[in-house]
């Protein structure tokens, strides 16, 4: 009889004669076979229940040199032996699948093991180096009669001189703005005591590192960083790096990957730029290009022109060229893709003109007295700023410079009340409107006339007429009579109806407002008036009369030569006498006086 061992199942082979007893021997092998079903399922059933001698590790590692590694290690044993698993129990690696622990190449202790007693082959080797590139077996020795090797798997050992790659996930981006993203960088960590170090560049939000375990018990070092995509990353790399330290001493190592994210936005970063750039003059042609930032590309632009809160659509069209002026130097442009619309800022284009809506003010605003100081202020619109302002005051057609600078402070009076600006700057002049000022007086230049004018008879009705300037208006007139040093009040009003006498002719009148009374100069109506009245004949009269008068006279003349011919009086006698046309023994003639002789 022979003893067969079949999945640790002992068959017994026995030798049966051939010839005889052939139905025994066809007995028996039903029986056997019979007894060999029963004792296979049994022999699985215990191997599922109770464990065989079995070992579970990778199929292969990557290790950086002289970086440490970690192999992940699990075993079964035969259930007899598990009584066996205690603190003795050491394990034990070769590159061969024979060997014992004298042979054995890598004698890792305790600190670098996993724990035996619960199965745990896990082992950890500091430095690589001593490791080569093969495959390596585990081996079991208890101080007890449990020593196994472990034939059926082992790992494949790779040195490798660059760290391993990494993983990121998902491997690209494409998304909105606005969407909650979450990276994940995967970093193979061949050593669990040191696993690499990963960082992301750029930091775009919170991250959190773990330590996961594969399929295989191997580790991987996982960060995962979540942020809200946003215009600002489309088109910039995102890359997260893994350092990983070496234990012999030489420099650490890193490996890096990286993704560019596709964010689609709607329009960001619209500008506006004028060519030509800088200050233009007034009415100037220019061009406008409105440009921005957009994924997918901008589809269409319009412009707008800012007139305060109104906003004029103007054109459409990357660029635009318009006529600017001082009035109309506010634009701004929308640019719109799929995604949406946005907006750029108004743009303020410098243009320069001479000086517009040139204004005079007056402190105090109002009427004001005569004589009084006022301040003029002249304001007006201008680019670049008015450099000159010039004052003038207007007296009919002359313009009298009076001075310079934004005020100026004067003295007014009724003849002096209009004056105006200019406003100079490096384009030109402008020129306010002439302003008045209100200046309020007492009456002044009052005047009489009186109507008919020239001589008037005696007894005649005239109208007279007061007049004079005044600010405010005369409100009231009122007219005397002046009688030598007596002035009789004779009536009220602009104008006034009287009789005129020859003893009544000198008049004068009064004229008062809110400031204060004029009073004119006195006027003497020309009054005539007729002599005594002889009848029809009274002019007849008249000539007969200077006739006779005229006669005597020559009369008296000639009778006065001729008696001086005649007498010669003595030289002692002086003698006085009256002369006259007619005879001496008239009656009518006397001697006036004769003188005595002198003794």
């Amino acid at each position: 009889m022979k003893l067969v061992r079949i999945l640790n199942i002992i068959f017994v082979e026995e030798k049966v004669p051939q010839e005889k007893d052939s139905f025994k021997l066809h007995f028996f092998a039903t029986k056997m076979a019979a007894t060999l079903t029963f004792l296979l399922i049994s022999s699985l059933l215990q191997g599922a229940l109770c464990g065989t001698f079995n070992v579970s590790m990778p199929q292969n590692i990557n290790v950086l040199r002289g970086s440490c590694v970690t192999i992940p290690c699990s075993f079964d044993v035969d259930s007899r032996f598990e009584k066996y698993l205690d603190d003795t129990c050491k394990a034990y690696w070769n590159d061969s699948p024979s060997f014992t622990s004298e042979n054995a190449k890598l004698k890792p202790t305790k600190e670098i093991t996993g724990d035996l007693t619960k199965k745990d082959c896990t082992t950890t080797f500091n430095n690589a180096s001593l490791l080569q590139r093969s495959k390596y077996y585990f081996r079991l020795e208890c101080d007890n009669a449990l020593k196994y090797s472990f034939k059926q798997a082992g790992v494949d050992i790779s040195l490798i001189d660059d760290p391993p790659s990494l993983t990121l996930t998902p491997s690209t981006l494409e998304v909105k703005e606005g969407t909650s993203v979450s990276l994940t960088c995967s970093a193979p960590a061949p050593c669990w005591s040191h696993p690499p170090a990963l960082t992301w560049s750029p930091n775009l939000g919170q991250s959190q590192e773990t330590l996961q375990e594969n399929q295989d018990k191997t580790k991987v070092k996982t960060s995962v960083m979540s942020f809200t995509a946003s215009h600002l990353h489309h088109g910039n790399k995102i890359s997260c790096t893994a350092v990983y330290q070496k234990q012999d001493g030489s420099p650490d190592v890193t490996a890096e990957t990286s993704l560019t994210p596709d964010i689609s936005y709607s329009p960001k970063n619209i500008t506006v730029s004028v060519s030509p750039s800088g200050p233009v003059p007034e009415n100037s042609n220019v061009s406008l290009t409105c440009s921005s930032n957009a994924n997918p590309a901008v589809r269409n632009y319009t412009w707008y022109r800012a007139d305060g809160d109104q906003e004029t659509f103007i054109g459409t069209g990357t660029s635009l060229n318009i006529q600017v002026s001082r009035d109309t130097q506010s634009f701004f442009c929308n640019a719109e893709n799929e995604i949406g619309v946005g907006r750029s800022s108004s743009i303020q284009i410098d243009v320069q003109y001479s000086p517009k809506n040139i204004t005079v003010s007056v402190s105090p605003s109002g009427p004001v007295p005569e004589n009084s100081n006022v301040s003029l202020t002249c304001s007006s619109n201008a680019n670049p700023a008015v450099r000159n302002y010039t004052w003038y005051r207007a007296d009919g057609d002359h313009e009298s410079l009076i001075g310079t600078g934004t005020s100026l402070n004067i003295k007014v009076s009724r003849d002096r009340r209009t004056f105006f600006c200019n406003a100079e700057n490096e384009i030109g002049v402008g020129r306010s409107s002439s302003i008045q000022i209100d200046v309020q007086y007492s009456p002044k230049n009052i005047t009489v006339s009186v109507s008919p004018s020239g001589p008037v008879p005696e007894n005649s009705n005239v109208s007279l007429t007061c007049s004079s300037n005044a600010n405010p208006a005369v409100r009231n007139y009122t007219w005397y009579r002046a009688d030598g040093d007596q002035e009789t009040l004779i009536g009220t009003g602009t104008s006034l109806n009287i009789q005129v006498l020859r003893n009544r002719w000198t008049f004068f009148c009064k004229a008062e407002n809110e400031i204060g009374v004029g009073r004119s100069s006195s006027i003497q109506i020309d009054v005539q008036w007729s002599e005594i009245y002889y009848g029809l004949y009274s002019g007849v009269v008249r000539w007969v009369l200077a006739g006779v008068f005229f006669s005597v006279s020559v009369i008296c003349a000639a009778c006065l030569c001729k008696l001086r011919k005649n007498v010669k009086p003595k030289e002692e006698d002086r003698t006085y006498m009256t002369l006259s046309g007619r005879t001496v023994s008239s009656s009518e003639y006397d001697v006036i006086n004769t003188a005595p002789k002198s003794q």
